[in-house]
C-alpha cells in the first residue's frame, strides 16, 4: 500500500536501469514487467522507449520493436540509436530496403558515425547493390578500422 510519502509509480531512471540489468541476466520477461510499472506519462520518454525496444528485440518481437523505434525516431530524432535499431529490426523482418531508407532518412549528423556507413553497406549488400555497398563499407573502415574485425 502506498503512503503519501511514496510515489504511485517508480522512478523512470531506476526502472530503465532495472530493465538493463534484467536483460543482462537474460530475463526479458522481468524487464518487460518492470516497464509496465511506469506511470503512463513516462512511457513515451525516449529512455523508456529505448528500453522497451531493447526488450522487444531481446524477445525477437520485431514488429513491436519497429513500432516503438519509429515512435522513438519521431519523438527523439537526435537519438541515432532509434534509427540504427529500428533499421536492424526492419532487416530482421526481411524489409531490408525499408531499413536502408530509414537509415538514409536519419539526421545528417549520423553520417559522422562509422556504424551508419557500416550498417548501410550491409543493407546494400543484401539488396544486391555491391558497388554502393563497397563504397559504404570502405568509408566505415576508414573511419573506424576496428569495424573490419
Amino acid at each position: 500500500m502506498m503512503t503519501q510519502d511514496q510515489p504511485d509509480y517508480p522512478d523512470r531512471d531506476r526502472v530503465c536501469a532495472a530493465v538493463e540489468g534484467y536483460l543482462e541476466l537474460d530475463l526479458p520477461d522481468m524487464a518487460a514487467a518492470e516497464l509496465e510499472s511506469l506511470a503512463p506519462a513516462d512511457r513515451d520518454h525516449p529512455s523508456v522507449l529505448m528500453a522497451r525496444m531493447a526488450v522487444d528485440m531481446n524477445l525477437k518481437r520485431w514488429n513491436e520493436a519497429v513500432d516503438t523505434g519509429m515512435h522513438g525516431c519521431r519523438v527523439a530524432p537526435r537519438r541515432g540509436a532509434f534509427f540504427f535499431h529500428t533499421a536492424y529490426c526492419l532487416h530482421e523482418l526481411g524489409r531490408t530496403d525499408a531499413a536502408r531508407r530509414l537509415l538514409e532518412s536519419a539526421p545528417p549528423k549520423m553520417r559522422a558515425d562509422p556504424l551508419y556507413h557500416y550498417n548501410l553497406g550491409c543493407y546494400l549488400t543484401v539488396l544486391g547493390q555491391a558497388n554502393d555497398a563497397e563504397a559504404s563499407l570502405r568509408r566505415a573502415f576508414s573511419m573506424d578500422p576496428k569495424l573490419r574485425d
